[in-house]
């Protein structure tokens, strides 16, 4: 089970650059079936760089899938689609994205955040505890 879908990485990326790094046949649309295996290749990547650094917290693959997780996978998928041309520089914010995601993924090995909720889910909502303030006392032993 992939982290993200195609979808993910086109709210990311325009149609246009995507089949720009991922269809060698000039297919023209992310439906064909090579694009579709370029696709699949580079998400396989990402997820095995992502199952790597979270199998250290938790056990992989993930099910259900947590947010951060899937904005982690096409982030990384994208960074792999410029990493397949060479002759391609990949633009600055994509590589401060790229550098954001690994520093996200050490943050979740190392324990200093959480995977978060899943996708669709919400976090659990937190119970307060009661607090209380009082002023000074008005009424002591001595002062009755």
């Amino acid at each position: 089970m992939a982290y993200c879908t195609v979808d993910d990485i086109l709210r990311l990326l325009p149609e246009y650059e995507v089949l720009q790094l991922a269809d060698d046949q000039d297919a023209g649309t992310t439906l064909d079936t090579a694009v579709q295996a370029v696709l699949a290749e580079v998400t396989d990547q990402a997820d095995r760089e992502i199952d790597a650094a979270v199998g250290m917290v938790a056990a992989v693959p993930l099910a259900p899938v947590p947010a951060l997780v899937t904005a982690i996978s096409a982030k990384l998928v994208i960074h792999n689609l410029y990493l397949r041309r060479p002759g391609v520089a990949e633009p600055d914010p994509w590589i401060a994205e790229t550098k954001w995601c690994r520093t996200k993924l050490d943050q979740i090995m190392s324990g200093r955040i959480s995977l978060g909720p899943a996708t669709g889910d919400t976090a659990p909502a937190s119970t307060p505890k009661p607090s209380f303030t009082a002023g000074d006392r008005l009424m002591t032993r001595s002062a009755l």
